[in-house]
Order: C-alpha cells, then sequence, then structure tokens
C-alpha cells in the first residue's frame, strides 16, 4: 500500500473530503489523530504554498506527507516512508490536474486572486470522489493520467 490517506482540506484546517487506507485507520479515533497529526505538522506552512511553489513534503514518524496548493484548499496525501516521494508528487499532481478540469478550478495567473476551487469543488462533489476513487484503489495507486481518468469519470459508455 502506498497511499495513506487522501484529504482535500480548506486553508483554515477544515476537511472538505477525506479517504483513509489500510487497517491501522478503520476507527473514527485513528482517523482523528492522523488528521490532527497531518494538521500539526503541515498548517504552519500553508500559507507559505503559492502558485509558483505549490508542493511541500513533511515526514512523520515514518510517514511522508506530500502536500500541494489547489486554488483555495490544499490537497494533501500521506504514505509510507518505503515509497518515493516522487511517486507521490506525481500522484499530487496527476490528481490535482483532473480534479481542475472535472471541478472547473481554473489555473491562476500571475496577480490573480485565487479561484475558488473550494466551492467548485464542493459544487462537483461527487466528481471528486470519482477521480480518488480511480485514482488510488485500497492504496494502491491505479492511474496517474488524468486524460484517462476523466474519460473513466464520465460514466458514459463510449460510441
Amino acid at each position: 500500500m502506498l497511499v495513506s490517506i487522501t484529504i482535500v482540506s480548506y486553508a483554515a484546517g477544515g476537511v472538505i473530503f477525506s479517504r483513509y487506507y489500510g487497517h491501522e485507520l478503520h476507527t473514527e479515533r485513528q482517523q482523528a489523530e492522523w488528521l490532527k497529526k497531518l494538521r500539526d505538522a503541515t498548517a504552519l506552512h500553508w500559507p507559505l504554498l503559492k502558485e509558483d511553489n505549490p508542493e511541500q513534503v513533511a515526514t512523520i514518524g515514518e510517514v511522508q506527507v506530500m502536500y500541494k496548493l489547489l486554488g483555495d484548499v490544499v490537497l494533501l496525501l500521506a504514505g509510507v516512508e518505503e515509497h518515493d516521494a516522487l511517486l507521490m508528487l506525481e500522484l499530487a499532481r496527476a490528481m490535482t490536474a483532473a480534479i481542475r478540469a472535472a471541478c472547473h478550478v481554473p489555473e491562476n495567473k500571475q496577480g490573480e486572486t485565487r479561484a475558488s476551487a473550494e466551492r467548485r469543488i464542493l459544487q462537483n462533489y461527487a466528481s471528486l470522489c470519482l477521480i480518488v476513487d480511480e485514482m488510488v484503489d485500497d492504496g494502491d495507486i491505479d492511474h496517474l493520467d488524468p486524460k484517462v481518468i476523466l474519460k473513466l469519470i464520465k460514466m458514459r459508455p463510449s460510441r
């Protein structure tokens, strides 16, 4: 299992979406403890995330946490340290591209204020769920190509 946790969070710290993988994160108490650990380890650095430097990596014990800015929300991915941070980075970038396309979150241009990714993600919450489920299956990465993901989540038979 590569990915232990996938979270999309408000910049203020609230959770929009979360998915936990693995037997050690089944109870709500365990999930809440990990959420607190993730927030404590990364939240101080969220204001430092900018469109030109949108990704950071943190380590909590044996767990690597990749967090990435997506408009006005933060995408957090956590996985065991034995796996390379570059693979987590590729997953974060692919997931961000798929979420931007499916939820219609525009890229920010230099000097612009951030687009409301939060609002657009909440309006397209079903697409967010499908994207995460298609990309990460029980902690294992299935797809890294955003175009394939967008095709899979259309839920229409191809002709």
